[in-house]
């Protein structure tokens, strides 16, 4: 069965405080808050999403979760079965799979499999690693790493019913060839692609930049390579995020979605598509909304 999902992130501003972890020089973690007020709980969340966007499954965000103790996992399942809602992706932010270090990704790789026992008490659906760190470049010397932690995270993925996705997250991971390159040497039976319709040059340095509140220069962009990067990816997409940010300065919608979505649907693609708006101006609800209501144009049929 195929759903339309809202991520927990389209409501980033809103959910209270973004958790994202670096590993400094010497291997030590340290977290960086991004200080968001929490006008909403996650249990608001799920139930808004069904009763504003009209959805029956959402994403939750590893760096979103307030807590993970047994206790709270618990509360998280009961409010998603009593609200009829299911968890269809758990995307996980932390390590490094492409860092030279391979005692260090091997720390990685187990912090990740914790995060694989809590999506699957949550009932999801997947669950997203990045192929290496958001943003990072991956050299062609560790790219063997990668491949080995994918290997490994994608039959523990399975053995707990679970399907393991990367994601095209910026930097080598938005590119189409190393994408392809990895899902092909991990394998289909182990591995999947989320697509992001937004993760592309220069749609990312500019969603970053203003994430961070950093003016960037926004107008007149050539967004025609990411549009390639769609048409090339959507065949082999297991899932697709369907993004969009605040448009250009000069009005330019960032990126063009309709277009997008049709560039997907003529794919043949017949999967979930989660929502994730990543604007800062407006409301968050009514954006979500409007996104929700475009794919449904698109898709009909997603639950």
């Amino acid at each position: 069965m195929s759903y339309l999902a809202v991520s927990s992130f389209s409501l980033h501003s809103a959910l209270g405080p973004l958790s994202i972890e670096q590993r400094g020089p010497d291997g030590s973690l340290a977290q960086f808050t991004i200080d968001f007020p929490r006008q909403y709980s996650i249990e608001d969340f799920i139930r808004l999403a069904r009763d504003r966007a009209g959805v029956r499954a959402i994403e939750l965000c590893q760096i979103q979760f307030d807590s993970r103790t047994p206790e709270r996992i618990a509360q998280l399942r009961a409010t998603l079965d009593d609200a009829g809602v299911r968890l269809l992706t758990v995307p996980i932010d932390i390590g490094d799979l492409g860092h030279p270090n391979a005692a260090w990704r091997a720390q990685d790789e187990e912090r990740i499999e914790q995060w694989f026992v809590i999506a699957h008490q949550l009932g999801a659906r997947y669950v997203r690693v990045n192929a290496g760190s958001p943003g990072s470049t991956v050299e062609d010397s560790t790219r063997a790493g990668v491949v080995d932690s994918l290997c490994k995270l994608g039959a523990l993925a399975n053995s707990m019913q679970l399907r393991l996705l990367i994601e095209n997250h910026g930097g080598t991971s938005s590119t189409p060839r190393f994408l392809r390159s990895v899902l092909e040497a991990v394998g289909s039976d182990r591995l999947g692609l989320l697509l992001d319709l937004g993760n592309f040059e220069p749609l990312v340095t500019i969603s970053h930049a203003r994430f961070l509140q950093a003016d960037v220069e926004d107008s007149g962009v050539d967004l025609e390579p990411m549009y390639a990067a769609i048409t090339e990816l959507a065949p082999v997409a297991d899932l697709i995020h369907a993004k969009s940010v605040d448009p250009a300065r000069d009005g330019m919608p960032l990126p063009d979605l309709p277009r997008a979505l049709s560039i997907v649907a003529q794919s043949g693609y017949s999967g979930s598509i989660s929502v994730e708006w990543e604007g800062r101006l407006g409301d968050p609800w009514e954006r979500t909304i409007a996104i929700a209501a475009e794919v449904r144009r698109h898709f009909p049929h997603l639950m």
